[in-house]
């Protein structure tokens, strides 16, 4: 029988239903000991969660420069590969190979990335060139996208049409236009004379004969901003690679390299007397890649 006894429902013993049924107890107020010890953990979580982040963050760092640092090693290969070729033509012909190849008017209509293809182990590509009509007629244009990997620098958007390995043309240059030039001229030291480099976000179809242009003993170096006038340059993070007359290696050149010195570095008889050692000695060339740049 179920009773009531003031207001509160009792079971038969006279125990009521209230103390048969589980309490939940006020839970005491932590200690200081124990507010400061959830504290200490909660900042231990959030710490490790930013020295994680951070090791993330420095690990990303690292990668992205060892792969800058792989690309830039290996954009220099076609520059070499570019200049044991130019140094085998002169070897067979006894002479560099002409800027390009002019018609009876004197208009460029061949250019010298063509005549070397069989010293950059081309051959195939040269025989299916056609000499008799200019680099854009109907059969060359054929070929307007077999560009070979020498003519591409690596840390540029691949491509198989355009190049960014030109060379340094113009008046008092090793490759002045469609006369060919020889070892024998270079009268300022082939180590203080650059022939070739490369040049970034190019637009210069490899069969086309156009490269980096002296104007006005004006090297154009950087980023121009003019399509048809591009200078010596690559991509943001690194200095650009030049290569000289007396060896197969690179330098990397700053962009605070005074013109005049510049333009001493790319004549062949100018008599000009400061030389590739000084500029390495004042920082402006570099051809280590420990080697601090301007």
């Amino acid at each position: 029988m179920i009773g009531r006894q003031s207001g509160v429902a009792t079971e038969p013993g006279g125990e009521t239903a209230l103390q048969n049924t589980p309490q939940i107890a006020d839970r005491p107020p932590p200690t200081p000991g124990e507010s400061v010890s959830r504290r200490g953990c909660w900042l231990t979580v959030i710490l490790m969660s930013v020295l994680a982040a951070g090791g993330v963050v420095g690990l990303g760092f690292l990668i992205r420069e060892a792969r800058r640092a792989a690309m830039a090693m290996s954009s220099q290969g076609p520059l070499n590969q570019l200049l044991l070729a130019l140094h085998n033509y002169h070897y067979v012909h006894g002479q560099f190979p002409p800027a390009y190849l002019a018609d009876e008017t004197g208009k460029p209509i061949h250019s010298w990335r063509v005549l070397i293809l069989p010293f950059v182990e081309q051959q195939s590509l040269y025989d299916l060139y056609d000499f008799s009509e200019p680099w854009d007629g109907p059969n060359n244009s054929k070929l307007a996208d077999r560009m070979p990997p020498s003519f591409w620098s690596r840390s540029e958007p691949p491509s198989t049409t355009y190049t960014n390995v030109v060379l340094i043309t113009g008046p008092g240059t090793a490759f002045p236009g469609a006369e060919p030039t020889r070892l024998s001229d270079i009268t300022d030291g082939t180590q203080n004379t650059m022939l070739a480099t490369e040049t970034a976000d190019s637009t210069i179809p490899w069969l086309a004969p156009r490269d980096i242009e002296v104007i006005d003993d004006i090297v154009p170096m950087g980023h121009t901003g003019d399509p048809d006038r591009p200078g010596i340059s690559a991509v943001h993070w690194r200095h650009p690679i030049v290569v000289f007359a007396d060896s197969i290696s690179g330098y990397r050149v700053s962009h605070q390299i005074p013109p005049e010195a510049l333009r001493a570095m790319t004549t062949i008889a100018g008599g000009e007397p400061i030389t590739r050692d000084d500029l390495i000695e004042q920082g402006y060339l570099g051809n280590r890649s420990d080697a601090k740049l301007r």
